[in-house]
């Protein structure tokens, strides 16, 4: 009894400890455990459904990616209760109470789990993640390691044999599905009537392609053919060929397909291969008005390609041709699955159409087409010389061009007859979907940037002319570039697929980019936050600019605050929106601010060293910011220079000069070195006129007068009253000086240049001389002993007349022996 009893209260004592395993906890456990099997499967080789294990991953990274949010949730709400406990009690302070304790300890360990839980969440996504780049490249390997095994060759009598059987096979299902459709509608009431309806639509469908391609002709094409054609606008104009044939044959092709199915022509069975003629209809349309466009355009000005008009046509009927082949080989393809057409047939289908295309392919590298592109394109270059070097290297490019789609022609030629075909195949559609996706995206391209082009002309019509002219304006030049990286980035994906990747696993990739990545221990950001991160800080900073302009147009235009007050203001207002966009920005990324700060004290020290000039500048522009011992349109004196001050930044401030040069001084000159600043407290300065009058002028009659030119000035100011003082008597005239005092001091130059007109009129008609330095020279006769001899040297006479022998001998004349 005492053993039980002590196991009992063994069991309470420790029963607040243990608990049920929450239902995140067993997800998570789930997720782990279901990695683990597959990581296993992996190991072991046991891939017999790759695309269950793809999706079996997905669904476990996605669950784990849901979970994610709520732990960071909880664990922010953890840390805000943990820090209203306030720190925790150090060595030398007193014990807190047993009850705070318990919350703090349990605190912690709530925070501890959630942080647990944090961690092998992101580590299952970063497992699954790994896990399907594992069996996207086990993937990729098996495709190309099967298309380069060598099968039967195209010239195996035993493959034809094979594949002539199958296709009889074939031809007997495709007469029996018409057959049994013959049947039934024959029982319920005839084909007569299925047929004529079959036959309406089909007209209906050739019907469209005149109106519709003549009024997309005359309502795009023929308008923007107007213009001056640019490499843009040709690649539109083609796009808007390649519209005009595939918007009819889409729409009619559409009504077509309705018809045969509400005719039950189409049956569940042949659904497939009705999509995929449907889908082949329309991208030839597509490949075909987009190579009218491209080359046989009927004005060559229009013409994308440099050919001329008749090498032009040959080389869209070669491309045209390739395209009708593949098309017809996607619908047989479409047919023998339907069918259960035998694998030969399949491969015969393949290696025949590749070597058809690798044909066409070889006569569209004839040398004589693409020496004529060459020559065109030498003939643009010298038609424009501002494009002469990006027209040269394009000259350059078509030897290169031609000797590798000989290449890859060749290959694709011979590849089936040495049992290839699924290499020949392969090659085939991916150039196919290659041309395809370049051509639609050329064109998108081209499209968005004439739109852009466009706009820009129609709101800022003064870069018109320029774009004319063919240079682009900055933010012409930005937009396009923004439009040419989103495009790459676009591309990317179809490029992968084109290389091998699924679909699904190019989408991971893209996702795990958007959603960030784990490098060891640290979390790239995502290019989700990242974005996020820019669109805040360009909101604050947005509001910020739309705040000071509304300032600037509100409160402070129908204020009497000082220019110089707004200024400053101002100024403040956009460092403070600089620094909280910064601060939101940094956070939006997943940074925490109490790490920066960490990070900044760090920084503290190396600031302190290396950055001194810049922080000293800085403080001192806020100096000048909040003291205001200069403002904006102050006019100031410093050891740099003299003018007007036009902006405080951050680091320096810019003076303009009286001739228009501007002086960049740094903020600290200003603050610790003397600054002469006229218009600090008000615009009230003094000017003097210095005057000089003859001796024999009065004086009193000088005073009036200048006093009276002073005061009859409009900018002169009544108080203080302009003065006059008398200087000196100076070597040659009486010194006056006029002092006055302006309201603008900014006027000084004016008004001194006004004064000395008025004051130069009056002392002409009062007489008065304006005197002007005179120096009276006296000659005395010397004796005849005194006088120069023959050559030209006077000799030295005392008082009494008697000659003084030199005391130093005279120097030489050189230039006599010059």
């Amino acid at each position: 009894m005492r053993l039980l009893l002590l196991l009992a209260l063994a069991f309470l004592a420790l029963a607040p400890r243990v608990h049920a395993q929450s239902p995140r906890e067993s997800d998570i456990a789930a997720t782990t455990q279901g990695l683990q099997e597959i990581h296993q499967a992996i190991a072991d080789d046991r891939l017999d459904d790759v695309e269950a294990l793809e999706e079996r991953l997905r669904d476990l990274r996605d669950g784990s990616r849901r979970r994610l949010d709520p732990v960071r949730r909880d664990i922010s709400r953890a840390e805000i209760d943990r820090a209203a406990l306030g720190p925790a009690p150090g060595e030398s302070d007193p014990p807190e109470s047993e009850t705070l304790a318990q919350r703090r300890a349990d605190a912690n360990a709530l925070v501890a789990e959630l942080r647990s839980q944090e961690i092998q969440i992101s580590a299952n996504i970063s497992e699954a993640t790994e896990l399907l780049a594992q069996l996207s490249t086990r993937r990729v390997g098996a495709l190309y390691k099967r298309t380069l095994e060598r099968g039967a060759s195209l010239f195996s009598a035993k493959l034809w044999r094979q594949g002539l059987a199958s296709a009889g096979n074939v031809s007997s299902k495709i007469g029996a599905y018409f057959g049994n459709w013959n049947d039934a509608r024959q029982r319920s009431g005839g084909v007569l009537v299925p047929l004529l309806f079959i036959v309406a639509a089909f007209g209906v469908s050739l019907l469209m392609f005149g109106p519709v391609n003549r009024w997309i002709t005359a309502s795009f094409t023929a308008r923007i053919e107007r213009y001056r054609p640019t490499p843009d606008r040709r690649v539109v104009a083609a796009g808007l060929k390649m519209i005009a044939r595939a918007v009819p044959g889409i729409i009619g092709g559409l009504i077509l397909f309705l018809t045969l199915g509400a005719v039950d022509v189409i049956t569940p069975e042949g659904r497939e291969v009705a999509r995929v003629a449907w889908s082949v209809l329309v991208a030839f349309l597509l490949v075909s008005g987009f190579i009218a466009g491209l080359f046989a355009s009927n004005d060559p000005k229009w013409r994308v390609a440099p050919l001329m008009e008749a090498q032009g046509r040959e080389a869209g009927l070669y491309l045209t041709a390739i395209v009708a082949i593949f098309g017809v080989k996607t619908v047989l393809r479409a047919i023998g699955e339907a069918t259960e057409a035998a694998p030969a047939v399949m491969r015969l289908l393949d290696g025949a159409s590749a070597v058809a295309i690798g044909v066409l392919l070889l006569l569209l590298c004839q040398k004589r087409l693409w020496t004529a592109a060459a020559a065109a394109t030498e003939a643009n270059a010298a038609a424009e010389p501002a494009k002469e070097n990006g027209a040269a290297e394009g000259a350059k490019f078509w030897p290169t061009a031609r000797r590798a789609a000989r290449i890859v022609a060749l290959l694709i030629i011979a590849a089936p007859f040495f049992g290839y075909i699924d290499l020949a195949d392969f090659l085939t559609s991916r150039f196919y979907a290659l041309a395809l996706i370049l051509a639609l995206a050329w064109f998108t391209r081209a499209l968005l940037r004439e739109i852009a082009n466009w706009a820009e002309h129609r709101f800022r019509p003064s870069q018109a002319a320029k774009a004319e002219d063919g240079t682009k304006s900055f933010e012409g030049f930005w937009i396009n570039a923004a439009i040419d990286t989103v495009f790459a980035i676009a591309l990317l994906p179809a490029l992968l697929v084109l290389v091998g990747f699924s679909w699904n696993a190019v989408s991971d990739l893209f996702l795990q980019a958007f959603f960030g990545f784990r490098i060891g221990g640290f979390q790239v950001p995502s290019l989700a936050s990242v974005l996020l991160a820019v669109l805040t800080f360009l909101i604050v900073m947005g509001l910020t600019r739309m705040t000071q302009r509304g300032l600037a147009r509100g409160p402070f235009a129908h204020s009497r605050l000082d220019v110089g007050v707004q200024n400053s203001l101002t100024t403040l207002l956009g460092y403070a929106g600089l620094i909280v966009a910064m601060l939101v920005a940094i956070t939006a990324l997943g940074f925490k601010l109490g790490n920066l700060a960490i990070i900044a004290g760090a920084l503290s020290v190396g600031i302190g060293f290396g950055l001194q000039s810049i922080v000293n500048n800085f403080v001192s522009g806020l100096i000048l910011l909040f003291e205001r011992p200069i403002k904006v349109g102050d006019w100031v004196v410093t050891a740099s220079g003299e003018g007007t001050v036009k902006k405080i930044s951050v680091r320096s401030t810019e003076i303009e000069t009286f001739d228009r040069a501007t002086i960049v001084v740094p903020n600290s000159e200003l603050i610790s070195q003397t600054v002469t600043n006229w218009t600090h407290k008000d615009k009230i300065g003094r000017i003097t006129v210095p005057v000089g009058v003859a001796y024999g002028s009065d004086p009193e009659q000088v005073k009036e007068i200048l006093l009276k030119c002073a005061r009859d000035h409009p900018l002169v100011v009544r108080y203080p009253e302009p003065f006059v003082v008398w200087m000196d008597f100076g070597a040659s005239s009486l010194d006056f000086q006029i002092r006055a005092y302006l309201r603008d001091i900014s006027n000084g130059m004016t008004v001194r240049t006004e004064l000395r007109f008025a004051i130069f009129k009056a002392f002409k008609e009062a007489g008065i001389e304006i005197p002007f330095p005179q120096q009276d020279v006296y000659i005395k006769s010397l004796p005849e002993a005194a006088a120069p001899d023959n050559a030209g040297k006077r000799a030295r006479v005392s008082k009494a007349g008697n000659p003084i022998p030199p005391k130093e001998p005279e120097e030489p004349d050189f230039a006599e022996d010059d």
